[in-house]
This record gives C-alpha cells, sequence and structure tokens, in this order.
C-alpha cells in the first residue's frame, strides 16, 4: 500500500523546491531551469486528472522512482528545452488524495510520496516527491496503453524502463536479506530478555510465552487497529489509529468474556452506520474518524448516538493525544460540531429546466430533445444531465442503478445543490440513495458526495 509521506523526506527531496529555485537561468528569453532529469528528477510538461484521480500515466515514473532510491516528478517543466511552463493555476495545492487513489488501486507495495507547489513568476510548479520503496518491488497493478499489468519499472539515469534482470535479482536478494534480518534481531531480543520473553501473533492476537506462561489474548478491537509506531510520528494505515500500549498484565484467575466488537472499520462502514441509523459502538467509530485522511464523514449522528452534545463531544475529541490522531482532522471535526457548516454547492443547475428523468435512466433521445428545446449549445451538455438528474431527486423518482455506476460525479453535484426543506421533505429517500451509491462506487475519494452526506448529517442529527 502507498501513502502520503508525514514525515522527513531524504536530503535532496526535503530541498528539492529550494534546489530549483536556485537553478533558474534568467539569460533566456524565457524562464528556464538548469536541472537535468536524472536517476532522481524527472520533468513533465503538464499535470492530467481524470475525475478526482491522476492520470495513470504517470504510475510508471512514479513505481520506478520507488522501486530505485526515490526521485521527484516536476510538473510544469518542458523535458525538451527545460523552459517553466507551469500547470493549470487551479491545482494550486492539490490535495494529495488525487495521488493517493491513483497510486493506490494502481500500484501493489509500499512507498510514501508527498505533492506540493510553489508559483514561480506567476507559474504554478508541481513537486510529486516519491521516497525509495518500503517494501520491493512495486509491481503495476492495472494496465494502459504504456504498461501492463504485472510490470515493474526502474529508474535509471534520465530514464523509466522495465527493470533489467540483475536490478531485479539484487532488490529479490535485498528483501530477502532484510527479513532475515528482522528474524534474526527479533530472536536477539528473545535472547536478551531470556525467560520472560513473550511473542505477539499480530493475526490471532495470541501472546505465547511458552510452557510456563499463561497464554493472553489481545482484544481484537486493538489488534485490527494497531500499527507499530516511531515515537512522535503518525502512521497509516488504511486510516487506522496508531496506539502506544502501556501498562501490566496481571495472572490470576481468568474471567471469559465474550462480546462482538467493531472492527477494522472503513469509510464504507461508517457510511453504512449513518444510512442504516444503527451501530453498536458509536465511541469506536467517533474515535476511528479521528485518524482519517478526510474529516468529511458523518459525526452528529454518531455523537447523538452517545448521547453527547456538542459541547461535550468538542470536549471528548480534545482529550485525545495528537501523536495517535490526525490534528487536522480533529480540528475540521470540531468546527463541523459547532453547526452551520458551509459544505457548499457544486455545478450549475438551468433552473428554467423542469423535466426530469424517466424512471430514473438518463435516455439520449430525451437528453437531446432538451437540449434543443432550451437552446442550450453542446459544450453544456454536462450541465444540462446534472440538472435533470437534480430535478429527478427533488421528485423523488428512484435512480437506476447505471446512472449511479456510470454518472457519479454529476450526481454527487446534483445532490449538493438540493435545498434543505427538501432534504428534510424525504428522509428515507436520500438516506436509501446515499447507501446505494455506498455499495456501488464507495466514497472513497469523493470530496464532494462526502459532504453532501455530511450536509444531510447535519440536518438529521445536529
Amino acid at each position: 500500500m502507498s501513502y502520503v509521506y508525514r514525515h522527513k523526506l531524504s536530503i535532496m527531496q526535503e530541498n528539492i523546491i529550494e534546489i530549483f529555485e536556485k537553478s533558474f537561468d534568467v539569460s533566456k528569453p524565457y524562464l528556464m531551469t538548469t536541472l537535468e532529469e536524472s536517476s532522481e528528477i524527472e520533468f513533465k510538461k503538464s499535470l492530467h486528472l481524470k475525475s478526482d484521480t491522476i492520470d495513470k500515466q504517470y504510475l510508471k515514473t512514479i513505481s520506478a522512482f520507488a522501486n530505485n532510491s526515490g526521485g521527484t516528478i516536476i510538473f510544469g517543466i518542458s523535458p525538451d528545452n527545460n523552459e517553466v511552463l507551469g500547470i493549470k493555476e487551479e491545482f494550486h495545492n492539490l490535495d494529495n488524495r488525487y495521488f493517493s487513489s491513483a497510486i493506490n488501486n494502481g500500484l501493489d507495495g509500499s512507498f510514501r510520496f508527498r505533492f506540493s507547489t510553489k508559483t514561480f513568476l506567476g507559474k504554478v510548479v508541481g513537486f510529486l516527491e516519491i521516497e525509495k520503496a518500503i517494501t520491493k518491488p512495486i509491481i503495476m497493478k492495472v494496465d494502459s496503453s504504456e504498461f501492463k499489468l504485472g510490470e515493474i519499472y526502474y529508474r535509471y539515469p534520465a530514464q523509466t524502463t522495465r527493470i533489467l534482470s540483475a536490478d531485479l535479482r539484487r532488490i529479490l536478494t535485498e528483501e530477502v536479506a532484510n527479513g532475515l534480518q528482522k528474524m534474526i534481531g527479533n530472536i536477539s531480543k528473545l535472547v536478551q530478555v531470556g525467560e520472560h520473553a513473550a511473542i505477539l501473533d499480530t493475526q490471532s492476537g495470541i501472546i505465547d510465552g511458552g510452557k510456563d506462561m499463561p497464554k493472553f489474548i489481545l482484544d481484537e478491537k486493538i489488534l485490527k487497529n494497531i500499527n507499530i509506531i516511531k515515537l512522535g510520528e503518525f502512521v497509516e494505515k488504511e486510516g487506522s489509529p496508531a496506539y502506544v500500549i502501556k501498562g501490566e498484565i496481571e495472572t490470576g484467575n481468568i474471567e471469559i468474556i465474550e462480546k462482538t466488537v467493531l472492527s477494522n472499520i472503513y469509510e464504507e462502514h461508517i457510511i453504512k452506520y449513518f444510512t442504516s441509523g444503527s451501530c453498536e459502538d458509536p465511541k469506536l467509530v467517533l474515535e476511528k474518524q479521528l485518524s482519517l485522511l478526510s474529516p468529511y464523514f458523518p459525526i452528529h449522528f454518531f455523537v447523538k448516538a452517545l448521547g453527547f452534545n456538542a459541547e461535550t463531544a468538542i470536549q471528548y475529541l480534545n482529550t485525545f493525544d495528537e501523536k495517535l490522531i490526525n490534528p487536522k482532522a480533529r480540528a475540521k471535526i470540531q468546527e463541523r460540531l459547532k453547526g452551520n457548516y458551509n459544505y457548499g454547492k457544486q455545478g450549475v443547475i438551468f433552473l428554467e429546466i423542469k423535466e426530469f428523468l424517466d424512471e430514473g435512466k438518463l435516455d439520449n433521445t430525451f437528453l437531446n430533445s432538451i437540449q434543443q428545446k432550451y437552446n442550450k449549445p453542446i459544450s453544456v451538455i454536462s450541465k444540462v444531465k446534472r440538472t435533470l438528474i437534480y430535478n429527478t431527486l427533488i421528485n423523488f423518482i428512484p435512480i437506476a442503478e447505471k446512472l449511479i455506476q456510470e454518472h457519479t460525479t454529476l450526481l454527487t453535484e446534483a445532490f449538493s445543490n438540493i435545498d434543505k426543506g427538501v432534504l428534510l421533505e424525504n428522509k428515507t429517500y436520500f438516506l436509501e440513495l446515499i447507501d446505494r451509491i455506498n455499495s456501488s462506487t464507495g466514497v472513497k475519494g469523493n470530496t464532494v458526495l462526502k459532504k453532501a452526506i455530511c450536509y444531510l448529517d447535519e440536518i438529521y442529527y445536529s
């Protein structure tokens, strides 16, 4: 799995923006850099997005850097003459989730990365910094015109190609050696601690101290969410909170307690609890949200289920150590708890169009007739579609499954424009729709949908 890097990169990458800024050549009629493409740097003229993710064409270079020693892709630079062209202004401070989505879906392996931007003489330049992979090799999980499923790429001086057999053999040898080194280190620790040592099976949760000691089992609620952390660092693992385990284990009379607990809570589970109106452990879900990257999940529902009000919920969230959570997520959640949060509306709705979709299906013949009736050019066809979907929603007409799968973005944008009064008029209809979207396409990476769900949460439960 890949994830955003939250601590120091290599010296080269840590100062890449500063190094880039010092490399400008002002003797040319255009702004250019004297940096050259290398085993650690690659230039891209532009940055392309598709929906809410980067174009998968970049995965080849990203994986190649991760398989070698890491490196930086600099967006907005011409590889031909090193001219600083810049990327679209709208990509300034682009959220790392656009990269996370493509990387997690397209690459198999574990490495850290970070995207940032800086403006030079009115031109926005993007820096995607990639660290050496934690586990190698990084392997392609998808196909494209440039690469195939299962291929492995490696960064050589100023070029990215399929890895040579010698380098692949070296990587595999290093991985085996690292595994053995870790095992030897663990054995050394056991010898050092002596007869009081115990072994934790991270899958079953069993702590085995040998024949002369009783066995202990970690509660799965802790086991499934546990991370191994370095002091002062926040480590992401599918959004799990990081734990430091302290205290004593007492032996004596053993009490057997059987209890079903929630574990490994993911984004789709949080939405499911909300839409179903049922959650057996709302406190655990509330705590889980403190460790997620996105702060936009239902919160009022779980707060109400706990019997908290906004003030007591805010105080409760302040009891968590910043080292063990995502402080930015907590701050945003606390801001939302105060009420009247502006979640915003996305996309244009043509109020003069009153028609809606028959049986919730988007038929091209019908769409063309609406376009001609209202004299709308082809350039605004997406806005016409969004409007028809919006009108369908506010009339509580069931949405076809095909529309959910093929037009998720337009559907969620239309959803975000619905007024509070309409949402209150038919709670069941809108919660069932959210549940279908969550089951069909999921909410990961869809911030517009998450904000719309949060707006529902505030209306229905705050």
